[in-house]
């Protein structure tokens, strides 16, 4: 009986591959794996994939059966792989924050991750990311302790970033953590790439110290090389979407008003001002069906769009066409080109699409939160326009909708059918506006 055990437990972690001189898998349960790597005192290689993972497949077949990339993670680790998709592996992905395959984690006994690669690589790199991990596990501290640390009041630079450093890799939150190193470092070094990519990666609100370093970093914007101003937009544009998250989640109209003040004052001029300060709030009016508020800026915005003319439109595609092309010009894009074609494709008729959408999505607005019927005859002439400029199911969808809130039932029927014929012509998904005919005819 104890032979028999043993084989049985020796084959739950029988080995495969498509090569025996390369990586070899353990099988087995994840509390099995974690079991084995502390017995063995090793850390567990995990390669996370898919199916459908065109890399993965190449990873598996040319680089895991790779003689040398064998030797190394045979003798270095426990090697297991998982599909994402199937079994623990979809507990797994969600725990180590998986969003791209394949991913390779390097993670300790206690299931604590130390070490991440990402993406299709050549052997010699592979081993180069095995080595990287054996480094880094060899000086780790486990996130417990870290903080523990924390709480006992560690300041030090040095701890805080490493601190940073293994939240990010865990999918954690940063921003209090970031607000405390730039405390403790020298102001000089926030004109640094090292702090500035810290920031951008790490920032929290438009509130925060972090976002007032990138703030005043405008000043010498062009005077900081690429990747410095790379960071300083990325980390000024994540601080806005947080702030602007935040303000969605607490119903915060005041943190609105502070993200308002946060555009005006990264914004490079004042119509770049105006059109992010509309979408922030129309957005927040949409979300939040702060109905008043969206009619504010839908009435507005929608006078503009219908003050445009046939030709007003025309121009206006005809101008972003020649500065599209000026600009290809000036960095000697071939004509020739698919990319080029592709871009002039779109560019047609670009002024009356997005006209007609912009129409219709304040139409929408309309559908969903406001039900006086003379606001509601209005947004039935933007919606009319929209269709005028371009038919679309969207269009006719919401059309439809306008109608039989005003109690226009037969022709709302009518648009919808309309509206479901265009769909199955492009070959689009008709189940939500069959839904809505159906809805339209009991009401």
């Amino acid at each position: 009986m104890n032979k028999i055990l043993y084989l049985m437990v020796m084959l739950s972690f029988s080995s495969y591959a498509a090569d025996d001189k390369g990586i070899r898998f353990s099988q087995g349960s994840w509390s099995e794996i974690l079991s084995e790597a502390k017995k063995q005192n090793k850390l567990i290689f995990v390669d996370i994939y898919t199916t459908w993972c065109g890399p993965c497949k190449t990873m598996a077949t040319k680089v895991f059966t790779d003689p040398k990339v064998g030797e190394k993670f045979n003798e270095s680790f426990i090697n297991y792989k998982i599909d994402a998709e199937q079994g623990e592996g979809i507990n797994l992905a969600k725990n180590y924050a998986i969003t791209a395959y394949p991913t390779y984690l390097f993670v300790n006994e206690n299931g604590e991750l130390v070490y991440r690669a990402l993406g299709a690589m050549p052997a010699e790199r592979f081993i180069t990311e095995a080595d990287k991990a054996l480094a880094t596990g060899k000086g780790y501290k486990s996130s417990t302790e870290l903080e523990k640390d924390f709480k006992d009041g560690r300041r030090d630079a040095d701890f805080l970033y490493e601190y940073m450093k293994r939240n990010n890799l865990n999918g954690g939150e940063n921003a209090t953590l970031l607000d405390e190193y730039l405390k403790v470092i020298p102001t000089s070094q926030y004109k640094t790439e090292k702090v500035l990519a810290l920031i951008a990666e790490n920032i929290g609100t438009v509130e925060s110290k972090a976002f007032t370093i990138l703030r005043d970093a405008l000043d010498r914007y062009l005077n900081m090389t690429t990747s410095q101003q790379k960071y300083v937009l990325n980390g000024i544009s994540k601080a806005k979407r947080n702030t602007f998250k935040k303000a969605v989640d607490s119903r915060d109209k005041a943190l609105l008003e502070t993200l308002i003040d946060a555009v005006r004052a990264t914004s490079y001029s004042e119509a770049g001002f105006e059109a992010e300060e509309k979408q922030f709030r129309l957005e927040y009016a949409k979300i939040t069906r702060d109905g008043n508020n969206f009619k504010k800026i839908a009435i507005k915005e929608a006078a503009k769009l219908m003050a445009k003319t046939s030709e007003d439109l025309v121009a206006e595609t005809q101008l972003k066409i020649m500065n599209f092309r000026e600009g290809a010009k000036a960095k000697n894009i071939d004509e020739s080109t698919p990319q080029f074609k592709m871009i002039l494709d779109n560019l047609t008729d670009n002024a009356q699409k997005t006209t007609s959408f912009q129409l219709n999505e304040y139409a929408w607005g309309y559908v969903q939160m406001i039900n006086t019927p003379k606001d509601l005859e209005e947004a039935l002439q933007w919606s009319e326009r929209a269709m005028e400029l371009i038919e679309s199911p969207a269009n006719l969808d919401t059309y439809a909708l306008l109608l039989s809130k005003l109690g226009r039932k037969k022709e709302a029927i009518k648009a919808e059918k309309r509206a479901i014929k265009l769909a199955q012509k492009e070959g689009g998904d008709t189940k939500d506006l069959q839904q809505t005919l159906k809805d339209i005819k009991r009401n």
